[in-house]
């Protein structure tokens, strides 16, 4: 019922595609099977039977955008008894998490980017990584540029490390392949938002801030896309910013957090 009143308020806008990335807290709640009939998000059967969602088919003006299903290999939402997902994963925290069974959505014990081995994360399958690399190639040779959506965070210092993607480091491996295609990557999950830009690539990682815990400011964000840059105008408790694509071209700098807030406010005043 919620997601039907959250479905209905978006309903007005008729502008073009709409796009869900969904995370732990619609599978705390809703089946795969119940996201799909009610937001659209175009599920894939892999081979192993389990539903994954992933998408690559939404293009507009050069730039395609390409949704990453974080929780492809996951305990949530799985069968205990028939997903091969699931045994994945249960092997991926049994093996880094001291706390499985019992609660394996605590950190407790754990020290660092290990702290991403929790319950409430997943990780990018073998057959959706090379997807990813397939998608990316066509996009370099038809000239697009891509920006990634996905729940959760992938680069490390984006946001807390509890917050990552369990195989972020495979997943980055790729996406460090086409420094040339990738302009962004725009993420959730760490309710407090981040941003970091990858020293390798140049491709900006930022988690934009959550509306869940920003009551009783509206938080929600505008993002405009062009030639030279993206523009993030944010509302509430959310930061605007702007990043450039001077990596597209080889050349990039990473800014500080200061350069990039100068830069949006005088963005806005143009």
């Amino acid at each position: 019922e919620c997601v039907d009143h959250v479905m209905d308020a978006l309903s007005p806008y008729q502008r073009g595609k709409m796009l869900h990335s969904y995370g732990n807290h619609c599978l705390y709640n809703l089946s795969r099977e119940t996201l799909q009939s009610k937001l659209g998000i175009r599920f894939v059967r892999d081979v192993c039977g389990d539903l994954v969602g992933y998408d690559d088919t939404h293009c507009v003006d050069g730039v395609r955008f390409v949704l990453l299903d974080s929780y492809d290999v996951a305990l949530m939402r799985r069968c205990d008894q028939t997903s091969a997902k699931y045994r994945s994963a249960a092997e991926v925290l049994k093996a880094n998490n001291p706390n499985f069974h019992e609660n394996e959505n605590s950190p407790v014990g754990l020290e660092g980017y290990d702290k991403r081995f929790v319950g409430f994360n997943g990780a990018v399958g073998e057959a959706q990584l090379g997807w990813l690399r397939a998608t990316l190639e066509r996009a370099r040779e038809q000239g697009e540029k891509v920006v990634l959506l996905s729940h959760q965070p992938i680069l490390p210092g984006s946001s807390g490390e509890v917050c990552l993607i369990w195989n972020y480091q495979e997943v980055l491996d790729v996406l460090r392949e086409f420094g040339d295609v990738v302009v962004a990557s725009l993420s959730g999950h760490a309710h407090r938002g981040g941003y970091k830009r990858d020293e390798q690539s140049g491709i900006h990682f930022r988690v934009v801030e959550a509306a869940l815990e920003s009551y009783p400011a509206m938080t929600y964000a505008m993002v405009d896309i062009f030639e030279d840059r993206m523009s993030i105008r944010g509302f509430g408790d959310c930061e605007s910013a702007v990043y450039d694509f001077d990596h597209l071209h080889g050349e990039f700098k990473c800014q500080t957090k200061e350069e990039v807030a100068a830069a949006a406010a005088e963005a806005q005043t143009q």
